[in-house]
């Protein structure tokens, strides 16, 4: 390269010089799957059989008490779930908190008790409940890339079940 061609080169945009980006594919999946895509997968399989097809409200009604069954089993009776195709299992798990003073900024604030005092105050039962899928048995590929949130209302059913003197896992 002369001395001409490296002026040209380095005055010019930094566009020019860019590969053109290609725009990606359609992938696989597009969003979240829910119980409308459940319905026509549904349908999909019952097309032989037009007979015994159940309608959308009464396969989402099913849905939903199924689901709601097994979180009540897994909440309030403190059972394991075992979920279908080799996926593992969810459960409730007890931890024991960590109550590091040099970690105080991680511990989490007792709002209503905070408003109460006028100080700031922070829990302080010793352990912390949460949801687990256990996965080591799952037969699922690159399964570390995925993880189980449970539903909020999920989650306020644990708190409730406490006060009922429920004991998780450890």
């Amino acid at each position: 390269m002369n001395q001409e061609e490296e002026e040209e080169f380095i005055e010019s945009e930094p566009s020019t010089f860019m590969m053109p980006q290609c725009k990606r594919g359609k992938g696989k999946v597009s969003g979240v799957l829910g119980i409308r895509e459940m319905y026509k997968y549904y349908l999909s399989l019952k097309d032989k059989k037009k007979d015994d097809i159940v309608d959308y409200k009464t396969f989402a009604m099913i849905t939903k008490k199924c689901n709601e069954e097994a979180v009540n089993q897994i909440v309030n009776h403190s059972q394991e779930f075992h979920l279908p195709y080799r996926l593992g299992k969810l459960q409730v798990s007890k931890f024991e908190r960590n109550f590091n003073p040099a970690r105080k900024n991680k511990w989490k604030v007792d709002y209503k008790r905070s408003r109460e005092s006028g100080v700031l105050v922070y829990h302080d039962s010793p352990f912390i409940y949460k949801w687990a899928w256990k996965k080591n048995r799952a037969v699922v590929i690159n399964k570390s890339s995925y993880k189980f949130r449970a539903a909020r209302t999920a989650n306020r059913l644990i708190t409730k079940a406490l006060k009922n003197k429920v004991d998780y896992f450890c």
